[in-house]
C-alpha cells in the first residue's frame, strides 16, 4: 500500500471505528433515556387516573371504574388498570367488564406489591392476556385516610413501543453515518489524488537531489579518506591537486597556508591551467581573512576580487578561510572565467574546506608535538625550547611597552656530590624538590625551565634590575632553607649560584641576555658559589647570606 493511500485510509478507518463505537454507546444511552421517559409518563398518567378515581363517589361500582379506565385508555396508547389493595381488578381499559370480573387477582404482581410498599412500582414481564411483553407502572396513594378502601392505578405499555422508537433512531443514525462516510470517502479520494501527485513530484525531486548528494558525498569521502592517510603537508598538497580538477572542471584554484609568523600566506598547491594569483601575500590582501568568512567576488552585483588574485573583474572568484578549532590556518581559492560558479559548486566547497582544514591542522599539530614537548618529564618545568620562544615574545612585548625582562641562569653548587654520595635517585629527588620550590617563589607570569642537567633558567617579564637581584636572593634563601630527606635520611644542605641579566639594561637580544647571565653565573661560582651576580657589573654584589628573605624589595 502506498504512503498516500495510507494517509487517507488510516484516518478513514479510525473515523469508521469511532463512529461505530459512538453509535453503540449513544444507542444504549438513548434507549435508557427513552425508557426512563416512558416510565415517567406512565407514572404521571397512572397518578392522574388514580386521582380521578378518588373523585368518584361510587368507587366500588365496576361499571363506573371500568368506564373511567376506558376513558383514560382512549387518551393514550397506555393501558389503565384499577384495583384495590387486595389485588382485585376493578377496571381495565383493554378488557370488557365481564372479562374484568373474571380476571385473576393481581395482589402478587411485582409492581403492585412494590407500589403498596413504596407508593410506586415498576416491572417488565410477558402478559398472558395481551400476548406480549409489557412495561407496568403502578401508583398507590391514600388520598382518603378515613376510608377503609384504598386503590391502585396501573399504567402499562407494550415494549414494542420502546423497540419501535429505538429502531427509528437506529435507522436515522445509520443513514446519517452512511452519508457522513460517503462524504468523507469522497473527500478522501480527492485528497488522495492530490497528495499522490504532490508526493510523486516531491519524490522525483528528492531522487534527483539524492543522486547529486550521493555524488558529492562520495567525492568528499574519497577526499577525506586520502587526506586522513597523509603523513605530511606535501602529501596533502598532492591529494588536493589531483582530486580538485575532477570536482571542479574548467576551473582553477589553489590552497594557501599561513606561515608560523602569522603575517604571510604561501600557496601550498594550485590546479588548473594557470594560477594567476601571487604565490606569497599578506592576510590583509584577502577579503575572506579580513571578513572572517567566505568572499565571493560577484555577490549581489558587487565585483570586488581579492588583490592577491590579480584577475580581471569579469572573472568570478571564491575565497574561503580554512579553519581548524576556530583557528585560521589557510585559505581555499577557486576561480572561473568560463562557467559561472553555481550554487552546487559553493555548496560542495563547504565540506571540502572542512576536510582540508582538519587535515592541515592535524598534520601541523602532529609535527609540532613530534618536534618538541614543552615540559621537562622529570621536574615538570618548561623545557629549553619553550623558554626560548617565550623569551622572544617577552622581549618583543617589552620593546613595544618599553618595559624590562630579567633573565636568571641558576646552577646547583656541588650537585655531583648528591649523585656520588646518595645515588642518582637522590639527585633526581633534589631536582624535583628544588623545581617545586622555584615554582612556589615566582609569580604567575614568570617562566622557569630546566635549561639542562642541573642548570635552570628563570625569565621574569616587566622586572627591573634591583627587583631581579632581590628575587634572586630571595630564591637562594628559600632553597638554602630546604631540609631534604630521602628514605628518612638527610641529604644535607642545598645552595645555588645565580647570574642575572636584564633587558634592555644589559642587552637587547635573547642570545646576548642568556650569554651575559651565564657569564655572571660562572663569575658567582668562581667567587665562592652560593651567591648572586649581576651581568657586567664591576662592583661586587653582596653574597646571598647578606640578603634575608624579608630584606628583598617587594615586586
Amino acid at each position: 500500500m502506498k504512503i498516500q493511500h495510507k494517509i487517507v485510509l488510516i484516518p478513514l478507518g479510525v473515523m469508521v471505528f469511532i463512529t461505530t463505537l459512538s453509535f453503540f454507546v449513544l444507542e444504549s444511552a438513548l434507549e435508557t433515556l427513552f425508557e426512563n421517559r416512558i416510565r415517567m409518563e406512565l407514572k404521571r398518567f397512572a397518578s392522574l387516573a388514580l386521582e380521578s378515581l378518588y373523585e368518584k363517589d361510587n368507587k366500588r361500582d365496576f361499571h363506573v371504574v371500568d368506564d373511567l379506565a376506558d376513558h383514560f385508555g382512549a387518551l393514550s396508547e397506555a393501558r389503565i388498570t384499577f384495583m384495590d389493595t387486595e389485588g382485585l381488578v376493578l377496571g381495565d381499559s383493554d378488557l370488557h367488564l365481564e372479562e374484568v370480573k373474571h380476571i385473576e387477582n393481581h395482589a402478587k404482581r411485582p409492581e403492585v406489591m412494590q407500589a403498596i410498599r413504596e407508593g410506586f412500582g415498576i416491572s417488565k414481564r410477558y402478559s398472558t392476556s395481551m400476548k406480549q411483553d409489557m412495561l407496568y407502572v403502578a401508583v398507590f396513594r391514600k388520598l382518603e385516610p378515613e376510608s377503609e378502601f384504598h386503590y391502585l392505578a396501573r399504567a402499562s405499555v407494550s415494549l414494542k413501543v420502546v423497540s419501535g422508537e429505538m429502531m427509528r433512531l437506529r435507522w436515522m443514525f445509520v443513514v446519517i453515518g452512511l452519508m457522513s462516510l460517503g462524504v468523507v470517502s469522497l473527500l478522501g479520494w480527492f485528497s488522495g489524488r492530490t497528495i499522490s501527485k504532490a508526493v510523486q513530484g516531491e519524490q522525483d525531486h528528492l531522487e534527483r537531489r539524492v543522486q547529486n548528494r550521493t555524488r558529492e558525498i562520495s567525492s568528499i569521502q574519497t577526499m577525506g579518506g586520502m587526506l586522513n592517510a597523509c603523513a605530511s603537508i606535501d602529501e596533502v598538497a598532492a591529494v588536493i591537486s589531483n582530486i580538485m580538477p575532477g570536482l571542479f572542471p574548467h576551473m582553477c584554484g589553489a590552497t594557501s597556508v599561513i606561515k608560523a609568523s602569522r603575517n604571510r600566506l604561501e600557496i601550498l598547491t594550485a590546479w588548473g591551467e594557470h594560477w594567476p594569483g601571487r604565490k606569497h601575500f599578506s592576510p590583509n590582501e584577502c577579503w575572506a581573512l579580513k571578513k572572517g568568512h567566505q568572499h565571493f567576488s560577484h555577490s549581489e552585483s558587487i565585483q570586488i576580487p581579492c588583490p592577491h588574485l590579480q584577475v580581471d573583474l569579469s572573472v568570478q572568484s571564491l575565497c574561503v578561510p580554512l579553519l581548524a578549532q576556530t583557528e585560521t590556518i589557510g585559505v581555499f581559492h577557486l576561480l572561473s572565467d568560463e562557467a559561472p560558479l553555481s550554487e552546487e559548486n559553493t555548496r560542495l566547497v563547504t565540506p571540502l574546506v572542512k576536510q582540508i582544514g582538519l587535515a592541515l591542522a592535524n598534520i601541523q599539530l602532529r609535527d609540532h608535538l613530534r618536534e618538541q614537548a614543552i615540559r621537562d618529564p622529570l621536574t615538570g618545568l618548561y623545557n629549553r625550547r619553550y623558554m626560548m620562544e617565550s623569551l622572544e615574545q617577552f622581549i618583543s612585548r617589552a620593546k613595544r611597552k618599553q618595559s624590562s625582562v630579567a633573565v636568571m641562569m641558576i646552577d646547583f653548587d656541588h650537585f655531583k656530590r648528591f649523585n656520588d654520595t646518595f645515588g642518582h635517585e637522590a639527585g633526581d629527588f633534589v631536582l624535583i624538590n628544588v623545581a617545586r620550590e622555584m615554582k612556589r617563589n615566582i609569580r604567575t607570569e614568570d617562566i622557569v625551565c630546566r635549561y639542562g642537567g642541573e642548570e635552570f633558567c628563570l625569565v621574569c617579564p616587566e622586572m627591573r634590575v634591583d627587583n631581579a637581584v632581590a628575587i634572586a636572593n630571595k630564591l637562594g634563601e628559600s632553597i638554602r632553607r630546604l631540609d631534604l630527606r630521602l628514605n628518612k635520611k638527610s641529604l644535607g644542605g642545598v645552595s645555588i649560584s645565580i647570574g642575572v641579566s636584564v633587558f634592555p639594561t644589559h642587552a637587547d637580544t635573547v642570545e646576548a641576555l642568556l650569554k651575559l647571565a651565564d657569564e655572571a653565573l660562572y663569575r658567582a661560582k668562581a667567587e665562592g658559589r652560593d651567591r648572586t651576580r649581576l651581568a657586567d657589573l664591576e662592583i661586587e654584589t653582596p653574597v646571598l647570606q647578606a640578603h634575608s628573605f624579608t630584606d628583598a624589595p617587594e615586586v
